[in-house]
């Protein structure tokens, strides 16, 4: 349990320490893999899933030709139902659309688990968030 509460202290603050402050954040839910809260701020993204009991934290980066698609690379903590913590790293490929203060997104989460039984998921989330 001091692991999960060191590893998310991590994550809340690089969330907080971006280097471009000037986004506003966006704050929304997720449904798939992971379902829970997904919280967008400049081009980090972390999620907080119920169904596991899972934090993420990934850094997206845009396509340069086209803007509505995105790929990054981030981690993976989760709890799953039988006690065993497992972390792993992932690659994330999306895309999103803006409609008004709403941003729609899915996303494709390879992810590779390298803690008590090594093994690769495809994992994949979809949801919306709100721009404050």
């Amino acid at each position: 349990m001091k692991f999960v509460t060191v590893f998310v202290s991590i994550m809340l603050s690089l969330l907080i320490i971006t280097p471009k402050a000037n986004a506003a954040p966006e704050v929304g839910l997720m449904v798939g893999s992971d379902s829970g809260i997904n919280v967008k701020m400049n081009e980090y993204k972390f999620g907080v899933g119920f169904d596991d009991f899972s934090f993420t934290l990934d850094k997206t980066f845009n396509f340069k030709d086209h803007p509505h698609f995105y790929w990054g690379v981030g981690g993976k903590i989760a709890d799953k139902k039988n006690d065993d913590i497992k972390l792993g790293a992932r690659a994330v490929f999306g895309a999103h659309t803006k409609v008004e203060r709403f941003t729609f997104f899915i996303e494709a989460q390879p992810t590779l688990y390298l803690i008590d039984d090594v093994k690769v998921e495809l994992e994949a989330i979809g949801g919306v968030r709100y721009h404050f």
